[in-house]
Formats: C-alpha cells, structure tokens, sequence
C-alpha cells in the first residue's frame, strides 16, 4: 500500500505544549497532546503515528494540522542511540539535528521522554526520544556530540513523560541507573522499583555540559486524558495507544 505524504500546514489551532524557555525567536519548538484530531477509539484523536493500526488517512490528516506539517522529518524509530544529521539518507534513528529552517526535527513518544535542544544562537536544534534503553546507550550524550554546537551553548526542554510514581521496574532494570542519585527507589511491591526516566534525562544532559534544562513535569500517565500513555494502555488492556510529537525547527 502506498501511504500519501501529509498535505502542507493548515491553520488549526491545536491545544500544543509549548517550551517555557529563553530559546532565541528563530525557534520554534512545540509537543502535541491528545486532543484536536479525527482518529477514534484508543488513537482518539491527535495520533501521530503510522505504526499503531490506526486508519493511515486519519493519521495523515492528523500530521496535516500540525505547524511546519510540510517541514517535519519524521524517524523510523528504534528505541537506539543513533542520533542524524538532517537531511539523512537512512531515517532510523531515535534523534535527528537540524540547522535549516525547512527541515524540522520530529520525534513521536507514548511515556518515552521528549528532549528537545536548541543553541543560544538560534542556528541549530534537536529532538530526542529516549526511553530507558536509549537513557541506557547514552542517546543525549551522542546527539549532543554530533551537534555542531557546544554543550554550554545549549537549552533544552524535557516534554511530558511518564514520571517516576507510575513507572514500576524490576531489580535489574533499575540497576543499570543505580550510578545516578536518586531516580530509583524501591517499591512497595517485592523486587519492583519506581524509575524516573525524566531525572534520568536531566542527569545525561548536565554530564553532557548542559546546564539551561527546563522540565515540563507533565506525566503522560497520570495525565491520560491529554496523553497518550503506552504504560496504562497496557494496565487497562486497551490496546496500542496513540502517540504525541515533539517538535523543534528553525524559521
């Protein structure tokens, strides 16, 4: 089946999350929720992504209402390190950098953590989507390194995640973290632990030499009705959710 590119940018107006950050006026960064879209059922109704079984053309006309629809450079996501210069020949990659303004960096989350990076100057961004396994191989180290910018030039904006109160890890999950203070604690349940993939971002990017971090503190699985939550969607049994996208590109 062949699968229509998204029509250009219409001028919906959608109920985004916007960064609260001193980013330079040439960027714009945004991550979407939810609501305003024309899916139905679990992907009502902003899904976001193709790989959900939702219907393609419902999808697609999700993608057409969102800013810069034309200028998004959407990944074959992996749950990997590998981080892309755009334009990129091979879109399989969990992060994308971009410093031209008609190619704007997407990558799409369901409880994975949204890191979107952006220099003082306002010439060069970047979007990250870091589950544990991406935190794991150290995603935001290796897209900060293949940044042009230096990491003191930095800011970045960690978009709504699942928190740590409603991520529930077994022993030897939460070990591969144990070096950062903190981001797990043990759970009521025996052998169970809470991870706070968010606290994990924040330490990857101070080591990186970011120190401008700014947290929305917005938890998708708390928040399932502005969310989608690929967490709950599997405690209430109801199905592959959805997904959201954040996004940062230059104008």
């Amino acid at each position: 089946m062949t699968i229509r590119q998204p029509m250009a940018s219409t001028t919906i107006d959608l109920p985004l999350i916007k960064p609260q950050w001193r980013a330079p006026a040439s960027v714009v960064a945004y991550t979407t929720t939810r609501a305003g879209g024309v899916s139905i059922g679990r992907h009502s109704t902003l899904n976001l992504g193709l790989h959900v079984q939702d219907d393609p053309d419902y999808v697609l006309a999700n993608r057409a209402k969102l800013p810069g629809a034309d200028k998004l450079q959407w990944l074959d996501q992996v749950h990997g390190n590998r981080a892309v210069m755009l334009p990129a020949k091979d879109s399989e990659a969990d992060a994308s950098i971009s410093s031209d303004p008609t190619l704007w960096c997407a990558i799409m989350t369901a409880d994975c953590v949204p890191v979107l990076l952006c220099n003082r100057q306002g010439t060069e961004v970047a979007a990250i989507h870091a589950g544990w396994q991406g935190l794991y191989s150290r995603i935001i180290a290796r897209t900060i390194q293949t940044m042009r910018s230096s990491p003191e030039d930095i800011l970045a904006w960690i978009g709504p995640a699942i928190c740590g109160f409603h991520y529930q890890v077994d022993e030897t999950l939460a070990n591969k973290f144990s070096v950062y203070k903190g981001v797990a604690v043990p759970d009521e349940a025996p052998g169970k632990w809470r991870l706070d993939l968010p606290g994990i971002a924040r330490y990857q990017l101070h080591n990186a030499g970011v120190d401008a971090v700014t947290d929305a503190k917005r938890c998708t699985y708390h928040h399932n009705q502005e969310f989608f939550s690929h967490r709950r969607s599997m405690h209430e049994h109801s199905g592959t959710p959805g997904r959201m996208v954040s996004v940062i590109g230059l104008v």
